[in-house]
């Protein structure tokens, strides 16, 4: 099973027969222009279906998109050449969240009649007239996909009086040819790439492609550049309305934060030259109690400053990772720091409920771009994992007869995995919270269990308390009988997702999405007084297992390490090895006798 599964992750869905981006960046008061050149030809029914339909998103107040080729050749005789179909509408993302940034946009491109083997061209031209709060330009170039690629190139155009950064991941050194006396042409011709494959606990085909950045500028100058813009120039004074706020929330930063988090809504209008890019003012942020990400930044960083604080903004990304260059169009997130007198930074982000560390888990690692007067140099959030953990403490009693166990449970968590089940617990309507918890922690439908916490107070312990009931199978056989004790196989369901994604040994970019310690303790009663034999305990890297007696009670300790989240070659060997344990019936077996 697992050699096939590994034929068709290494066949690809379609092949790029030429994969090619051209920058124009001749002057900057003539904007840039980005040309995207690809021949497909879809080789599967998967590739087909992917390929029907090509979307390409825009800003319309500072750039255009223009289809300049999009036609199908047919491989069959008489079905010749047809073209594309085009169509644009609002951006598809805006409508669910109740954000209305009219300028968001997407373009669709549609194949008619496509088949396996036909060959699409398609050529797409983004014009950017300017780029969003100051010219700060980059672009990074991927030489790989979840596709094959045949051949490709990588060609930029560029002011030669201007200054170019370049950062190379796995590319040769570029051709420098000269064009005129005043435009340089950096050319780079990338290899054919296998497919990256695309799954379920994987590193995105981006982090694990070959690429390559240009940039106008150092980190260092972006950070300047837009510390004026995003903060300097919107620090207007309101003193009186900031002091009403801080009479309300009192000057402690955490305390500050959480009412911006609670008061101001994150819904956006179609405000500023460039919504999502350009906050507004703070009291404008006040008057509508509504905003994006930056808004409400900068609404507390006008309020920890009129406290006697000394913030500063930080930007960052969700959705890509940031390389060595950031230009206005790197970051996609912004939140607010404090750095504290141990050497510690402190995280305050206003836009996220759910975080004990003032930035999401899943920024662990990442980079980010503090703004300052004097320019700063990109910084990573701190990678921990001490503090994950899931701990459940159970104390039931076995019912033979019915292979049942009726007992207590108990739950704890924290870190990564307490931000975790906060987010699922505060997207379930309060009528189906028990369902949930019955579904996360393995009970039978009907048990009494419930959340204490409100899963939107930060500061507020968020723990599972109830009772309810497990199966237990039971096999009794040569005046013996055998019973299979659950554990965090049943009571863990995130873990047990986690082990079937990251169990086949076909692929080694594995990425761990949540990262956290489950622990569980399963203290039985009501267990035959015959004679018993468990099983011996198991001590292994990420995974162990234990028996003993606790008074007249069979107690069960169980382990298991979800981590890191980027593992290497050889720490996925000790997590696949502990994950195979963690669901082998063979340490959780008993014998009465």
């Amino acid at each position: 099973m697992l050699f096939i599964m590994a034929i068709m992750l290494a066949s690809p869905d379609a092949v790029f027969l030429n994969h090619d981006v051209t920058l124009y960046c001749s002057s900057p008061d003539s904007g840039y222009e980005e040309v995207t050149s690809e021949v497909i030809i879809p080789l599967t029914a998967r590739g087909v279906e992917r390929y029907r339909e090509l979307v390409s998103s825009f800003r319309n107040t500072w750039e255009s998109l223009e289809i300049s080729i999009a036609e199908i050749r047919h491989w069959r005789p008489g079905r010749g050449t047809n073209r594309a179909v085009l169509r644009e509408i609002p951006h598809r993302s805006l409508l669910p969240g109740g954000r209305l940034e009219s300028s968001l946009r997407e373009l669709f491109v549609e194949f008619p009649g496509i088949e396996i083997g036909d060959t699409l061209f398609i050529e797409i031209r983004r014009h950017i007239d300017y780029l969003p709060m100051d010219d700060f330009y980059t672009y990074t170039f991927y030489a790989a996909a979840r596709d094959s690629i045949s051949a490709g190139s990588f060609r930029v155009f560029w002011p030669d009086d201007r200054e170019i950064h370049i950062a190379s991941n796995d590319f040769p050194e570029p051709e420098i040819i000269p064009i005129n006396d005043s435009t340089v042409c950096f050319s780079w011709n990338t290899y054919s790439h296998s497919p990256i494959a695309t799954l379920p606990f994987t590193r995105s085909t981006a982090e694990c492609s070959p690429s390559l950045t240009i940039s106008s500028h150092q980190p260092s100058d972006v950070s300047a550049g837009l510390f004026i813009v995003l903060v300097e120039k919107l620090m207007q004074d309101y003193a009186p309305v900031a002091d009403s706020i801080l009479s309300v929330t009192g000057y402690e930063p955490l305390n500050i934060a959480c009412w911006v988090s609670e008061e101001i809504e994150y819904l956006s209008g179609n405000w500023g030259r460039d919504p999502g890019y350009s906050p507004r003012l703070p009291l404008e942020t006040l008057n509508e109690h509504a905003g994006v990400c930056r808004d409400k930044a900068v609404l507390l960083l006008w309020l920890l400053r009129r406290a006697g604080h000394d913030p500063y903004a930080v930007l960052t990304s969700m959705s890509r990772s940031i390389t060595e260059f950031v230009g206005s169009r790197s970051f996609d997130h912004m939140l607010v720091a404090l750095d504290l007198n141990s050497n510690e930074v402190l995280y305050l982000d206003p836009s996220n409920s759910f975080s004990e560390d003032g930035y999401s888990y899943t920024l662990r690692g990442a980079a980010y771009l503090p703004l300052t007067a004097s320019g700063s140099e990109l910084v990573c959030f701190p990678d921990k994992y001490n503090q994950d953990s899931l701990s459940i403490l159970i104390e039931g009693t076995v019912d033979a007869d019915s292979e049942m166990i009726y007992g207590n449970i108990s739950v704890t968590m924290s870190g990564a995995a307490d931000e975790l089940y906060r987010s699922m617990f505060a997207g379930v309507p309060p009528e189906r919270t028990s369902a949930l918890l019955e579904t996360l922690f393995g009970l039978l439908p009907g048990s009494d269990i419930h959340l204490d916490g409100d899963p939107f107070k930060i500061g507020q312990p968020l723990t599972v308390h109830g009772s309810g009931s497990w199966e237990c199978s039971i096999i009794r056989k040569d005046n013996s009988l055998y019973m299979l004790v659950p554990g965090l196989e049943t009571f863990d369901l995130i873990g047990s997702r986690a082990s079937a994604f990251v169990l086949p040994d076909i692929r080694d970019n594995v990425f761990i999405e949540t990262t956290y310690f489950a622990y569980v303790r399963l203290n039985l009663t009501g267990l035959p007084s015959d004679s018993l034999e468990t099983p011996g305990p198991y001590f292994g890297s990420n995974y162990s297992i234990e028996f003993y007696h606790n008074n007249d009670s069979l107690c069960m300790e169980e382990s298991m390490s979800l981590l890191p989240m980027i593992p290497d070659i050889h720490q996925l060997d000790d997590l696949r090895s502990g994950l195979i344990s963690r669901m082998s019936g063979f340490f959780r077996t008993v014998v009465f006798r």
